[in-house]
């Protein structure tokens, strides 16, 4: 836990943005209403931040950093309270908190009273959650558009989504170098259902939002941006007048 101090304490403070991906996962909900569900391998909870794009069609395949359960009887804690118990019973060894106490104590769970209160995140070589299976089951037979960003697609079983859609279902695969082409990803000339969008999620996530009519948007949520995102939106705003 105290490894994890700075990084739980700063997603509930939000120090880490929501990015113009999330974003425009965000608008592709709230302009279409045609989102089934968005699957990230991420832990961060940036998805969250988001808050038009309903928390069940989130699923968070390895964990969330902000869900937090006992692993002993499994009782969920809130996340705000989790947080005070940490900044109140968790040492900074990075020394950045000159409050934080000179020692550790253990945060028990409010129901069993085992100190075995954790981040409910997926270590490697342990099970997904229940969710994920399920909900790939009830989403992709239908899927006609699975939009794949920014990874690697190395890590199994996420990865299976690739393969796991229909034959009809039309592949987008955002990222800075082709990924998945062992998984059946075709990126020749003559690929019939997969496209390649090359480049920074950012980047490419902006010029399909711009295509779209949606800059307006955008620009409205300029201040919960990340710098580097909103510097990407005001210059495309600038060169687009």
């Amino acid at each position: 836990m105290e490894v994890r101090r700075p990084f739980l304490l700063g997603t509930r403070e939000e120090t880490w943005k929501a990015t113009i991906a999330h974003r425009f996962v965000e608008l592709l909900h709230t302009k279409t209403n045609k989102l089934t569900r968005v699957y990230t391998q991420n832990i961060d909870s940036l998805d969250r931040q988001c808050k038009k794009i309903p928390p069940e069609r989130i699923v968070s395949v390895h964990g969330s950093i902000a869900e937090v359960c006992c692993e002993n009887c499994n009782h969920q804690a809130d996340f705000d309270e989790f947080c005070d118990a940490v900044q109140f019973n968790i040492k900074d060894i990075y020394k950045l908190d000159a409050q934080a106490p000179k020692t550790s104590t253990h945060i028990l769970c409010t129901k069993c009273q085992l100190p075995l209160v954790k981040p409910r995140t997926i270590l490697f070589g342990r099970s997904l959650p229940s969710e994920f299976f399920e909900r790939i089951q009830e989403d992709l037979p239908s899927m006609d558009l699975l939009i794949v960003a920014g990874t690697s697609l190395v890590v199994s079983p996420a990865n299976s989504v690739i393969y796991s859609v229909p034959d009809t279902t039309i592949r987008v695969v955002v990222n800075r170098e082709p990924v998945g082409a062992e998984l059946g990803i075709d990126y020749s000339v003559n690929a019939k259902r997969d496209f390649f969008a090359k480049g920074n999620c950012d980047e490419v996530f902006l010029e399909l939002i711009q295509h779209l009519g949606w800059m307006d948007d955008l620009i409205a949520i300029l201040d919960v941006l990340p710098p580097s995102s909103a510097s990407l939106v005001r210059q495309a705003a600038e060169e687009a007048t």
